[in-house]
């Protein structure tokens, strides 16, 4: 596991010559799926785009990055503001199953996250987070299927919106470029990274 996280960086020359077939995306997916989230409510939606064509619109909406295009896939994540509400019902209904909950204590649960994701801000806030760490996984996960990833934070998000119809709900956090690095390029030595002694306070 070390090395795998050593290993993973953030790829800007992709293989183009190297397609991903679905059942390495879906692969991909279910591993990035066992990610953490608050009460396992998993508030997250992605939208996979491998065709060359979409690609190239996604490309000038994300201000002409061509690692979008090169990639193999382009994996665009959505943290889902009513997510926890929609989807705990049925993880309530796996934690009754797997004996976590009684079925009282599981509609209790239910009504109190009920509430807290009726709040805009903590809707927002569980979300993003949730998604973001759904994320991280996503590309720990792509290394250990000898992938390599790109993590996207520069598209427009208006035109992302009209063009893959994406409802208000949803917001969209990252795009990530996931395929095969190009075996004619060098990586330079990873970027420097603060110590433990200059971010962190020890009690």
């Amino acid at each position: 596991m070390r090395e795998l996280i050593k290993q993973r960086r953030s790829i800007t020359f992709f293989d183009e010559s190297k397609e991903l077939d679905e059942s390495t995306i879906r692969e991909l997916l279910t591993m990035a799926a066992t990610a953490p989230s608050g009460y396992n409510l998993q508030p997250w939606k992605v939208i996979v785009v491998k065709d060359k064509k979409v690609k190239e619109e996604l490309m000038q909406i994300c201000y002409s990055q061509e690692k979008v295009l090169k990639a193999s896939a382009n994996i665009i994540i959505l943290a889902d503001t009513e997510g926890g509400i929609s989807n705990a019902p049925r993880v309530f209904e796996s934690f009754v199953e797997l004996g976590y909950f009684t079925k009282e204590q599981a509609q209790n649960a239910i009504q109190s996250i009920e509430r807290s994701w009726a709040e805009p801000q903590n809707a927002l806030k569980k979300s993003i987070r949730d998604a973001a760490l759904f994320a991280m996984n996503l590309m720990l996960s792509a290394r250990a299927l000898g992938l390599e990833t790109h993590p996207m934070e520069g598209f427009d998000e208006k035109a992302l919106r009209e063009r893959f119809n994406i409802e208000q709900r949803f917001i969209p956090i990252m795009i990530v470029a996931v395929g095969y690095k190009d075996p004619s390029k060098e990586l330079l030595p990873r970027a420097m990274r603060f110590s433990p002694e200059e971010f962190a306070v020890f009690i």
